[in-house]
């Protein structure tokens, strides 16, 4: 290769990297401007959260500033409390949002459990010192159990709220005695609810979901039931049974809404 063909391309070269920083964008003043010339019209703010939770605010907030080196925003759910370092019309903004946003949840009902439990047998006739709230119970207990008799050994009332911990109770229960004549027995007996929260079908209609009922008897023979329930307001349900040696027990639940 001669030296003025050499020449000649490095010529052709540098004319075209001059052509191409030609068309290059002026760079705006904000890229040209210095970090910290940007930062010092930053202000600060400590918003105070009343009613909802900061982090889950701060999701819902974060893309309301303004991005730039040096904006900050950020959470502290012990004080309650959510900081914002931004441009003052990005503090104004997410201040308008907080307004609208940390306000109090529509109240949530108190939950009424009424627990019923029954011993079945086939011992001498129909028993009639049952709840005349659990007439109907009764009534569809004798078509799918071959049990003629129906008695009452304990009532529980259990106030609940929405709760992901788990509940515990314990008692005794009165076991009417097989043999007429003779005295019954006492049977203790505990339970466990957990993970309880409301729920809402297509048409507004309340229920209270329960992850976990558990029913433990400590006789001679223990019995066990164990579901997941979801009930209706005012529902009654029989959640199960278990055998008790020539007798049955029977859990019947409702779940009553206190607004």
């Amino acid at each position: 290769m001669t030296l003025k063909y050499m020449l000649l391309t490095l010529t052709l070269v540098l004319a075209f990297v001059s052509a191409a920083a030609a068309q290059q964008p002026e760079p705006s003043p904000a890229q040209t401007q210095p970090d910290t010339t940007i930062q010092r019209s930053f202000k600060s703010r400590i918003f105070e959260v009343k009613y909802r939770d900061p982090n889950s605010l701060l999701n819902a907030l974060y893309q309301l500033g303004s991005g730039f080196k040096g904006a900050a925003m950020s959470a502290n759910a012990e004080f309650k409390t959510i900081t914002v370092r931004d441009f003052p019309e990005n503090i104004a903004t997410v201040e308008e949002a907080l307004k609208r946003l940390d306000v109090p949840g529509a109240p949530r009902p108190n939950i009424e459990m009424h627990m019923h439990v029954l011993i079945a047998s086939n011992a001498g006739g129909t028993a009639t010192d049952m709840p005349a709230e659990l007439k109907d119970v009764l009534t569809q207990l004798r078509t799918t159990l071959n049990y003629s008799k129906y008695e009452l050994a304990a009532s529980i009332v259990q106030r609940l709220t929405e709760t992901s911990r788990g509940l515990q109770g314990s008692g005794t229960a009165e076991l009417p005695s097989t043999n007429p004549g003779t005295p019954g027995s006492s049977m203790p007996y505990e339970y466990f609810i957990n993970n309880v929260s409301l729920q809402q079908n297509a048409a507004g209609a309340a229920s209270v979901q329960i992850a976990e009922f558990t029913f433990v008897t400590r006789e001679k023979e223990s019995a066990r039931v164990q579901t997941a329930l979801n009930l209706r307001d005012g529902e009654k349900v029989v959640v199960g049974t278990a055998t008790l040696r020539n007798r049955a027990l029977v859990i019947v639940l409702t779940a009553k809404l206190i607004k």
